[in-house]
Formats: C-alpha cells, sequence, structure tokens
C-alpha cells in the first residue's frame, strides 16, 4: 500500500460547482462503479486535500461535476503519489480540469 494525496487548487472558476473525486480501489471499499471500476467516492472541497491509501497496481483516479470529466491513471509502484488537480481557464470548453502530479 502506499499514500495518494490529491490537492484541489483553490479557484474562482469552479468554486461554486460540486466536484466529485472517485478513487479506484478494492471491491469491498467501493461504494461506486463507473465502467466496471469499482471506486471509492471522496469529497472534493475547494482549496481541500484528500489523502487515502491505494493499492500498489495501476490506479484511476476521476475528477467529476455536471459540465466535465477528467481521468489520470497512476501507474504501479511502491513510492507514495502527490496529485494536484486544477481548472483549466477555458470557457468554450466548460473550464476542465487537468490532474497533474507533483514531483
Amino acid at each position: 500500500m502506499r499514500k495518494l494525496s490529491i490537492k484541489r487548487k483553490w479557484s474562482i472558476i469552479e468554486c461554486g460547482s460540486k466536484i466529485q473525486l472517485f478513487v479506484e480501489c478494492a471491491q469491498e471499499e467501493s461504494n461506486v462503479t463507473i465502467d466496471g471500476k469499482f471506486l471509492k467516492e471522496f469529497k472534493f472541497a475547494n482549496g481541500k486535500t484528500v489523502e487515502t491509501q491505494i493499492a500498489n497496481d495501476s490506479v484511476t483516479v476521476i475528477v467529476t461535476s455536471s459540465t466535465m470529466e477528467a481521468r489520470y491513471t497512476i501507474p504501479e509502484g511502491e513510492n507514495d503519489v502527490a496529485l494536484l488537480a486544477a481548472p483549466k481557464y477555458a470557457p468554450m470548453q466548460g473550464n476542465p480540469f487537468i490532474i497533474s502530479e507533483i514531483k
């Protein structure tokens, strides 16, 4: 097991949107299924960080709202992972979120 930290960058662009965070997990921990993957849902408040334990296998992270969906696949490994989720200002595309690894 390793630690996953995901920070939602504070932004006025999506401050009024309900953003949902889903992290792939074991079936017994799951409360949601998307595309056949077992996921655990977390509250993902503006400017806050979510921490959880993930398997050493490849893990999918999904951030959604009513207007967008962003996916990120964490490769298998043993090191802890830190991610940043932030909206990209692009009104014509619905201000999509970008998920990137913090090195």
